[in-house]
């Protein structure tokens, strides 16, 4: 008979005859929640809606590398988490590469059941021990991490990214913050000549050598604790396992970053948001005040609502703001359905300086409509960000200001 309350298996296995033999195996003792290994993104919301804390993970003797993408992505993004491979006949080669990605143990398809359900028991009471400890998965403390995004190429995310990691890194001293440039081209991450000796490209080609010291020796320091990273992928390169490789890069650098912004271009906004929504903090959706782009906005937040974490804020940023020209801003938080965190002038000339000098914006010798404008916002959503993690003392402020 099944148990109440028992712990959610998830099987991560295309191969039937394998998923019946498991389920065969265990005897009903434990819920088995099955899901297709061609589908990361897939997988991974799987575990975090079970709450799942073993995961078995089927090997495909004709496509071996996509059971060692899987398991390496869940370790990843999940340190706490067992998983064990599934296999009908294993090497010693293969079952090391399976060790290295970070599964626990490999079971075969021949194993007794009996002894099967007896180890399971064992990885699940240990585990159990374990996670008492700790808060559930969905509350611990991670970095902080910042998609933004907008609808049309004319919306320049790419300074507001970029801006937004310098004033972050101001106001977070002693924290290490990274800024990731998705319209990056060979000389200039974001509006700065990069002499970075790596991309997010080399190091999806090369995930296994991404450690600190990788980082701290190839990215430029542009400012204390911030650095900066190009991201400019070609579009062949858009794949599944394109998208695997980018969740296990992107889940190591959560674990090296406190604070983390991408500048998400509109035009790998789908890719993106669909492999690192579960791990954004926020989604900031910048527009210039035109009612089409609100209506696009509106329309690429219903698309990726699948995509994102439950507790994943949205936020409307505004670019080029005019309060004296219709829509205002109440207008448009109710075309694009999400709250504004703020808004941003147009102050073309000191954004212009800036660009073409390559510095921040903050930087410049004079003070800036534009300067002051993203440090206010900045501290909203930082207010905001407290509040949710447990700084009460702070919500009378904040409310007023909302």
């Amino acid at each position: 008979m099944a148990m109440n309350n028992a712990e959610i298996i998830v099987c991560v296995a295309d191969d039937l005859g394998l998923r019946v033999w498991l389920e065969r195996s265990l005897e009903n003792t434990w819920p088995i929640e099955f899901v297709a290994a061609s589908d990361l993104t897939r997988v991974i919301r799987l575990v975090e809606a079970t709450g799942s804390h073993l995961v078995f993970v089927a090997t495909d003797d004709g496509q071996p590398e996509q059971s060692l993408r899987v398991v390496s992505a869940l370790v990843k993004s999940h340190p706490e988490l067992n998983v064990v491979t599934l296999a009908r006949r294993v090497t010693q080669d293969q079952l090391l590469k399976t060790m290295r990605a970070g599964a626990r143990d490999c079971f075969l398809s021949d194993s007794d059941g009996e002894e099967l359900r007896n180890q399971v028991k064992v990885l699940l009471s240990q585990d159990r021990a374990a996670n008492d400890q700790q808060l559930p998965r969905s509350r611990r403390k991670g970095p902080v991490v910042n998609l933004l995004t907008g609808v049309s190429a004319i919306v320049d995310t790419r300074f507001a990214a970029q801006s937004l990691a310098y004033a972050a890194a101001q106001r977070r001293p002693g924290e290490r913050i990274l800024a990731i440039d998705t319209a990056a081209s060979d000389r200039h991450v974001f509006y700065q000549d990069s002499s970075n000796r790596l991309t997010l490209d080399d190091l999806l080609n090369s995930s296994d050598t991404l450690d600190e010291s990788l980082v701290n020796t190839a990215l430029d320091e542009v400012v204390p604790g911030m650095r900066i990273l190009g991201a400019r992928l070609p579009s062949e390169k858009l794949t599944d396992d394109w998208n695997a490789d980018l969740f296990i890069a992107f889940s190591q650098l959560l674990g090296m970053f406190d604070y983390i912004v991408v500048n998400v271009a509109p035009t790998v906004a789908d890719h993106w948001v669909r492999v690192v929504g579960l791990q954004a903090t926020r989604l900031v959706m910048v527009i210039h005040p035109i009612v089409e782009q609100a209506h696009l906005a509106k329309e690429a937040l219903q698309r990726w609502q699948p995509e994102l974490a439950g507790d994943c804020e949205r936020f409307l940023l505004v670019d080029g703001f005019e309060d004296k020209i219709p829509p205002g801003l109440g207008q448009l938080e109710a075309a694009v359905g999400i709250r504004a965190i703020g808004t941003l002038p147009l102050d073309w000339p000191n954004r212009l300086l800036a660009k073409n000098a390559g510095i921040p914006i903050h930087q410049l010798p004079r003070r800036t409509a534009y300067g002051k404008a993203l440090e206010n916002l900045l501290r909203r959503a930082d207010e905001r960000l407290s509040v949710e993690n447990g700084h009460p003392q702070r919500t009378r402020r904040l409310l007023k200001r909302a």
